[in-house]
């Protein structure tokens, strides 16, 4: 082995040139595939930082009468399920909310909150790194409220003072006092940085309230399907004995990471595995057809080998170790970028909401997979030529000319392995491309929005605290004093309030025609609907086609209007005016009031990658006046950004415990809701220009290779007369037939993974089929595969004939 890794070493640095050749392709394919694989990693597998993290479960009710229908649990069928269970070393409860923590002196803020059961930390054995836990007094109702802060809010909102512990404050209002402070970067259990106790109320001891989720820790040596078998006993005893509230109750349980990251986000990573797997693939493919090509000139060397009496073996193991030698020095150049690539993503995703359990950081586990595809690369790539150029006849490879013996079967060979690498391609530049499509049609949604000098922030209007915003009323009194105080402020030139900004979303709610036959119950009407003050329409830029916007006492009781889109009219009322004509919303199937159109507006993408969303309509905050809604003002400054101050200012002004947040300009607020068009595509896009690289030079190399082993047959044809046109119909035969069948495979293969990526959520008003991006992609490919060809054809028809006739 010691004497094979010498000799390794020394035909690599004989070879330099086209071992460069092999390291670099290896180190792009290698490199990609570890970075791929370190998010995923990160992602999908990494358990949680905590003592026991790989064994904690979430668990949720179950409707059995639906398919995997996740709901709640109540509080009584919680303490119903902690007390029996024999499958948990804990199990524990949380609900979660949205918490305003103020005090005298220092401007609210608005931060992610759990009211989780006293036990939860215990459990999870991670005490505050400051002051105390929650006991068992502090679920009790009555007891005073106390809080606990993350170590973010300690370290920002407070400096990191020490005498925090005891601190008064308000929490939604409510006063409560702070008792500790977790650890740094604990954010159980999705980014939460406030915990106050889960204490039982009337309304959540009630059997039918399903409001909770529960954490446990299974007992060491019990799985996931112990766990199940176990609950699902409990549940069925829990629905015969409270027939009423659990009939056809059941429990889910899951891993920690399915529930945070299941569904789409792991078909999302799990799809990035499967290109840059394709990546790797294309790689090995080239890095194999030039060992074959190189076989040609080592048929005599290993002739000889044989002759002086080694055994397939010895040979077999020496081109292996060789290989695996290649492969190792292109994995350590592709950790270098894969280094890279991880840092640049984990930059690239810093805000937008990924767990806070999920660094993209390589470890151990990264580590082996990166050891793994640098050892099987090796092996894949070399195994086939090593075999293929041991199977020697000594009689005939020790003569003169005998490179060309099996080119016949070499030759299909490298033939399949040309049409593997295009057609893999053709599948990556497919994704690619309806990506890039997609990013590009986000881009251009809704052109008469025009987001420049356009300043944005939230607020939300508390409704459980205590009375204050608990009334319809109160809420719009809020805006009615509000929006004309902003106004007035300086270089505002319009104020709007909307539940989604433009591009942004929009609700769903059932709804009824006046006039029309009431539709079945199964499949109801509906309207995507958002709702918004007066100025809104104007300050986006939307246009009113008929009709009227919106004035004062629209939306009032007994006055009830709406603005709808172009397309809600065509599909309720086609070939009637739709202005003056009726519809009400259905909610929890009660009917509302019924609402009169008062204008028709041009269409506007509220939902950009849902292509089966209800036409939409716009109702006035008097009609609904929502607490969570967006602030939206149009300024003649230069940095609309610079509003926050005073923006934040005024609505303290009427209520000093509510915060701004989610404080962007317009733009920044529409590249934020898009950034996975812009990360992703950008991954795609990368993956398959690599992939196009190599499977360009792979077809020009074969080609070339190919024609340079026929030059003595060329030499010949062109000396009984052969043309040039003909000669170059001769080399390019073979080469564009590997291309067409090559592209051809691999479109099938890429209607399927587009297909796949639309259900994802990935395009954004594209087709995945879309006829632009596939007739594109075949195309360039066939321009590309063309030139590669063409080249060595193009050489070989200029051949002077008795130089041909002397090659060998």
């Amino acid at each position: 082995m010691l004497n094979d890794l010498r000799f390794a070493f020394r035909m690599i640095s004989t070879h330099r040139w086209f071992s460069l050749a092999i390291i670099v392709t290896l180190a792009l394919g290698i490199g990609i595939n570890t970075t791929v694989f370190t998010l995923v990693n990160a992602a999908l597998f990494k358990p949680v930082p905590i003592p026991g993290g790989d064994r904690i479960v979430s668990v949720w009710g179950q409707d059995l009468s639906k398919a995997d229908n996740r709901m709640g649990i109540s509080y009584p069928d919680f303490r119903e399920l902690r007390a029996q269970n024999h499958t948990f070393e804990g199990l524990e409860a949380a609900t979660f909310e949205q918490g305003v923590i103020s005090e005298r002196g220092n401007p609210p803020e608005r931060f992610q909150m759990a009211r989780i059961s006293s036990g939860m930390f215990a459990m999870l054995h991670t005490p505050p790194a400051l002051g105390r836990g929650f006991s068992v007094a502090d679920d009790k109702t009555g007891a005073p409220a106390v809080v606990l802060i993350g170590d973010g809010i300690w370290q920002r909102r407070y400096a990191g003072a020490r005498d925090i512990i005891g601190r008064a404050v308000r929490i939604n209002g409510l006063p409560a006092t702070i008792v500790g402070v977790m650890p740094q970067d604990f954010k159980f259990p999705n980014n939460e940085d406030l915990w106050m106790p889960l204490v039982p109320t009337p309304e959540l001891e009630k059997r039918s309230n399903h409001g909770l989720q529960l954490f446990g820790i299974l007992r060491r040596g019990i799985t996931i399907d112990d766990a199940r078998s176990d609950l699902a006993v409990i549940a069925h005893r829990l629905a015969t004995t409270f027939s009423d509230t659990n009939k056809d109750r059941g429990v889910l349980v899951r891993t920690f990471q399915e529930t945070y990251n299941g569904d789409k986000i792991r078909l999302v990573f799990l799809m990035m595995l499967g290109a840059v797997g394709c990546v790797l693939l294309i790689a090995c493919a080239n890095v194999a057809n030039m060992m074959l090509s190189r076989s040609v000139a080592r048929a005599r060397e290993i002739s000889v080998r044989a002759a002086l009496g080694a055994s397939r073996w010895q040979l077999i193991r020496q081109l292996l170790v060789e290989s695996v030698l290649l492969s190792s020095l292109g994995g350590l150049l592709g950790l270098g970028l894969s280094t890279f690539g991880v840092h640049a993503f984990d930059l690239a995703t810093q805000d937008v909401g990924k767990p806070y359990w999920v660094f993209f950081t390589m470890d151990y586990v990264a580590f082996g997979y990166f050891a793994a595809i640098s050892l099987l690369s090796g092996v894949l790539f070399g195994l086939v030529p090593a075999i293929r150029l041991t199977r020697v006849d000594l009689n005939s490879a020790l003569k003169d000319g005998a490179s060309s013996g099996g080119s016949h079967r070499a030759g299909r060979l490298t033939a399949v392995l040309v049409i593997l690498q295009f057609a893999l391609t053709v599948v990556l530049l497919a994704g690619a491309g309806v990506m890039m499509r997609s990013f590009f049609a986000a881009e251009s949604l809704n052109p008469f929005v025009h987001p420049e000098s356009v300043f944005t922030a939230r607020v939300h209007l508390p409704e459980d605290a205590g009375e204050h915003y608990a009334k319809p009323a109160t809420r719009e009194q809020f805006y009615t004093q509000l929006l004309p105080r902003l106004s007035a402020l300086p270089g505002v030139t319009r104020v709007a309030a909307a539940a989604n900004l433009p591009g942004l979303g929009s609700n769903t709610r059932d709804i009824e025609i006046d006039g029309h036959p009431k539709t079945d119950p199964k499949q109801p009407a509906r309207a995507s609907f958002i709702v918004q003050s007066d100025g809104y329409l104007p300050a986006i830029g939307l246009p009113v086609l008929l009709g009227r916007g919106f004035e004062e006492t629209d939306g009032s009781t007994g006055k009830e209007a709406a603005v709808v889109t172009r397309a809600f009219a065509e599909k309720y009322w086609p070939d009637q005016p739709a202005v003056g004509k009726r519809f009400r919303f259905i909610d929890n199937e009660k009917p509302g009031a019924w609402i009169t159109v008062i204008g028709v507006c041009a269409d506007i993408i509220q939902n950009p990658s849902d292509h089966d969303t209800p036409p939409l309509v716009y109702i006035s905050y008097r009609q609904e006046p929502w607490g969570w809604m967006a602030l939206l003002l149009r300024t003649t400054t230069a940095n609309p950004a610079g509003l926050a101050s005073s923006v934040r200012s005024t609505v303290q002004e009427l209520d000093p415990d509510l915060p701004l947040f989610e404080v962007k300009t317009l733009p920044d607020a529409l590249d934020h809701g898009r950034w996975f068009l812009s990360v992703f595509g950008s991954l795609f896009l990368a993956f398959a220009l690599i992939g196009l690289l190599m499977a360009s030079v792979g077809i020009y190399a074969v080609v070339a290779h190919a024609t340079s082993r026929r030059t003595r047959e060329i030499g010949i044809r062109i000396a009984l007369g052969a043309t040039a046109a003909r000669i170059l119909r001769l080399v390019l035969a073979r080469g564009l037939r590997q291309l067409l069948i090559g592209i051809a495979l691999g479109l099938i293969g890429a209607f399927a993974a587009t297909q796949l990526m639309a259900k994802i959520g990935f395009l954004v008003q594209i087709s995945p089929h879309d006829p632009l991006v596939f007739a594109s992609i075949t195309a360039l490919l066939t321009v590309i595969g063309v030139l590669a060809c063409w080249i060595p054809a193009r050489r070989a028809a200029s051949l002077h004939p008795v130089k041909a006739l002397r090659h060998e």
